[in-house]
């Protein structure tokens, strides 16, 4: 199941950088029509979703750790924004005929989210592609510089818990 995570989120990073490959086909028709922006509009309505879903559920059916499912979650948040931003906008007075200057700040914003959304996925695939060569504790430990392990006395009871290098961890 891990390698079905690796290959969920490889392909949603792919499909993500073709989304800016079709935003930029859309800008760069001439001359402006309809459907200049059709294969961005549909990827990222149909595309996207279902991969950033799909994503999700490689992720907790590979028992990720609950950090990694989470942060696997984000990409498909940042897309909700997407929309939102639209939504905004149109609050704002811009229309598909007409923008004005608050909707062109705020639908500024829909590239710079993009560029977040491609961040986020490329920091997942890493995450994604350690996961599954290494496990849940190389996850961790990358996560984190430091363990905290707990120390038992010989009565076993839980002492204070104590830093641990990762070099003393794993031997």
């Amino acid at each position: 199941m891990r390698k079905v995570y690796v290959t969920v989120t490889g392909l949603l990073l792919v499909a993500i950088v073709l989304q800016f490959y079709f935003a930029a086909f859309g800008v760069f028709t001439e001359p402006d029509n309809d459907s200049q922006f059709l294969l961005h509009q549909m990827n990222g309505r149909i595309v996207l979703p279902v991969l950033c879903l799909l994503s999700i559920a490689a992720a907790a059916a590979a028992r990720a750790p609950g950090r990694l499912i989470g942060l696997t979650a984000v990409p498909f948040g940042l897309l909700i924004l997407q929309t939102v931003l639209f939504l905004i906008a149109g609050l704002a007075g811009a229309t598909e005929d007409r923008t004005n200057l608050a909707g062109q700040l705020i639908l500024g914003l829909h590239a710079v989210n993009g560029l977040c959304i491609l961040g986020t996925t490329i920091l997942v695939f890493v995450r994604a592609r350690n996961f599954a060569r290494h496990g849940a504790e190389t996850t961790a430990a990358a996560t984190d510089d430091v363990e905290v392990a707990a120390v038992t006395h010989d009565s076993g009871t839980a002492a204070r818990p104590r830093a641990q290098s990762r070099d003393t961890a794993t031997s």
